[in-house]
């Protein structure tokens, strides 16, 4: 049974349930000054929630209802008259019926000698506005002294006009009403027009209820200002006005900072990607222009020091940030001079995995990251969507790392793009490469761990005021005094483990992974694709690089350290050199051939059983009644016919030339008397045609 007093929102419309059954209920719309309850079915009203034509909104009269009434006032003195006159009967289901209601109303006019009008009004205002005795309340309160709203009368509040014509209009409690409409309806949502918009369309509704005022009488948009900046403050209409999200991120206030939430380096790490604001050309060939590159960051909470890092081409996703996480447990002094930098080892002194890392949800979300978090104990934290706030640190970092090249690099993105008039196609000037670009971004980030001095930076209890707020002092002093989480791990081993993980079937074709087989020497000296003594298990666990099909990784147990390496075998030699991404479409596109075929063979199987149906039908039809043979002689003349037919099929059959030879044989003299012999060519149709006797 549905819960009586909610209030539902239908398109334009809502509506309180004033009454629930088994089978019916009854509700009013709350904004009609016409309105009288309405039956509807409990099947139609749950088909309505369930198609969420249908939605729970918040009571928009609770805090009328709530309002403490100050005792002698007028507002009780009118609510309490209007509940002793509709007390007794406001329980009575009978209300809801429209012949019983009109006995009952006019049963309340004789008692009371009221109107029908009246007694209509707040029965409407009873059912409207929460079914209770504040319900009964009048729309406006007492007023008084300074700083309290006044009551208004027939003279007009506040200053008088100068410049435009009339005096003006109070704003009386129906005025209020459509303000509050206005605002409830347009104003206090998340995709919300401008004040001045909301009350032009107001102004529709006040036409209609002050119909003897004329124009320039009407309330003016600055008491509209005034009643909507009296009426709600900003801290209750900011979250309606904007999404959750955006209000969380940009609005709410600040109770604590991302270092709090630390024990010290290595306890948290923020992982995040932007897309850079410049254009890379070509290792290869720089006369081409290849696009934006991806940087990913990885940095700790505690000390800021910037821990891993990717830069390339492969979009934000669960790959770049793979490797960006393999590059935070590497030898950083290695990484550097590939580049063409040489660093030493307390340049950038990190090389390890965190306790916690924060992420986005897409990212690091799913089986995917599962097994490295269970390989090495590293807890994955999902941000909330669209919020960038969580990653803040990281997220403020991006600015900074893009502030320093901008000014130095060309092919840079500016605000006037080539599509407006005059403006400069500034992808045209790219000139840097992408080993040129990464090679930027390392020495900004060097220049970050070693220089940049943190102002904001909020120290703990028991720093000492000497120690400057530079990423790679606090991480290093951190490492000595406070409660360390970071921990070593080989990088090959990480990198494996950060690869996602499936579940692959192994046959005597090979191990199958996305319809793809593979091989390797471990799998065929345990015999595991010896075809019919093969002893193998049904499924294996293996990590794939979606970036190479040619090799994947099996975990023969539950070791971290065992993994076998698997070729790609010539079955599936057609996959040699692509990637997953490549071998999910093509094996798309071949199911999709597939089905398409077989969906074709069906239709066209139809076909054929329909034509063997028209000719079993056709020789049934020709079949004769009777014979005239008993059942038995039938049975035992099949032989006898079946050797006249392969006659006839022997006769129809044979080969004839179009060109037969018609001149007879030169004629044999025999000598000495002797008998003449058949030189024709014997028959050979026995011999050749001559079966197994048939029962």
């Amino acid at each position: 049974m549905l819960p009586v007093n909610q209030v539902f929102r239908m398109g334009e419309l809502r509506k309180r349930l004033l009454w629930s059954g088994t089978e019916q209920a009854i509700w009013i719309d709350i904004d009609s000054d016409t309105a009288l309850p309405e039956p509807i079915s409990i099947v139609e009203l749950e088909r309505l929630i369930m198609e969420r034509e249908l939605e729970s909104i918040a009571d928009p009269f609770e805090e009328t209802v709530l309002r403490e009434v100050e005792e002698g006032s007028l507002d009780q003195q009118k609510r309490d008259e209007a509940w002793g006159m509709l007390a007794d009967f406001v329980h009575d289901p009978q209300l809801f019926v429209r012949r019983p209601r009109g006995l009952i109303v006019r049963g309340i006019m004789e008692r009371h000698g009221v109107t029908n009008q009246t007694v209509y009004r707040l029965l409407r205002r009873y059912w409207q506005r929460g079914m209770c005795r504040n319900a009964l309340l009048p729309d406006y309160v007492n007023s008084g002294a300074r700083g309290k709203r006044r009551k208004p009368n027939q003279a007009k509040l506040g200053r008088p006009r100068v410049v435009m014509e009339g005096k003006g209009s109070n704003v009386t409690p129906d005025i209020e009403r459509i303000f509050r409409r206005v605002i409830e309806e347009r104003l206090l949502k998340e995709k919300h027009p401008s004040i001045p918009d909301a009350y032009a369309a107001g102004l529709n509704l006040l036409r209609a209820v002050l119909t003897e005022l004329p124009t320039f009488e009407l309330p003016t948009l600055g008491q509209f200002r005034y009643f909507y900046g009296r009426e709600y403050h900003f801290t209750d209409t900011l979250p309606r006005r904007m999404s959750a999200v955006d209000f969380a991120k940009d609005f709410r206030p600040l109770n604590s900072t991302s270092t709090t939430e630390t024990l010290g380096p290595g306890y948290r790490y923020q992982i995040d990607a932007t897309i850079a604001d410049i254009y890379l050309v070509s290792e290869h060939d720089r006369s081409l222009i290849v696009g934006r590159p991806v940087v990913y960051m990885v940095i700790d909470v505690f000390s800021r020091m910037v821990v891993g890092m990717y830069v390339g081409f492969e979009g934000p996703s669960w790959v770049s940030a793979m490797v960006a996480l393999a590059n935070t447990v590497a030898d950083k002094v290695e990484y550097c001079r590939q580049y063409g930098l040489e660093i030493d080892a307390s340049d950038w002194p990190v090389k390890g995995l965190p306790d916690v890392i924060l992420a986005d949800k897409g990212e690091l979300n799913g089986t995917k990251v599962e097994a490295f978090s269970q390989a090495f104990g590293v807890r994955i934290e999902n941000a909330p969507a669209r919020r960038g706030d969580a990653k803040g640190i990281v997220e403020r970092y991006f600015r900074t790392v893009q502030e320093r090249f901008k000014p130095y690099a060309s092919g840079v993105v500016e605000d006037t793009t080539s599509r407006k008039r005059g403006g400069h196609d500034y992808r045209l000037d790219a000139s840097l490469t992408l080993p040129e670009f990464t090679k930027i971004i390392i020495a900004g980030i060097l220049h970050h761990n070693n220089f940049h001095t943190l102002s904001k930076y909020d120290r703990a209890a028991g720093m000492p005021g000497d120690l400057p707020a530079i990423p790679v002092m606090l991480w290093n002093w951190g490492l000595a005094n406070l409660t360390g989480r970071l921990r070593t791990a080989p990088e090959e081993l990480v990198r494996i483990n950060l690869l996602p993980h499936e579940s692959a079937t192994v046959s005597e074709l090979g191990i199958r992974l996305f319809g793809c087989f593979y091989s390797c020497p471990e799998a065929i000296r345990e015999g595991w694709f010896h075809r019919g003594q093969g002893r193998r298990p049904t499924g294996v666990t293996v990590a794939y690089d979606p970036r190479s099909a040619d090799h994947i990784y099996l975990r023969p147990s539950n070791s971290l350290k065992d993994y076998w390496v698997c070729d790609l075998a010539d079955r599936s030699r057609r996959f040699r050199g692509m990637t997953f991404w490549d071998v999910w479409i093509l094996s798309r596109e071949e199911r999709r051939s597939d089905v398409n075929a077989a969906s074709k063979a069906l239709a066209e199987r139809g076909k054929l059983l329909e034509q063997i149906e028209s000719i079993v039908a056709q020789a049934e039809n020709a079949s004769p009644l009777k014979t005239g043979i008993s059942k038995k002689d039938l049975g035992t003349q099949i032989r006898e016919n079946k050797q006249q037919e392969k006659r006839q099929e022997r006769l129809k059959t044979a080969f004839k030339p179009e060109k037969a030879q018609r001149a007879k044989p030169a004629e044999v003299i025999p000598l000495r008397g002797e008998k003449q012999e058949d030189y024709a060519f014997p028959d050979l149709s026995d011999l050749i045609f001559k079966e197994e006797e048939d029962d």
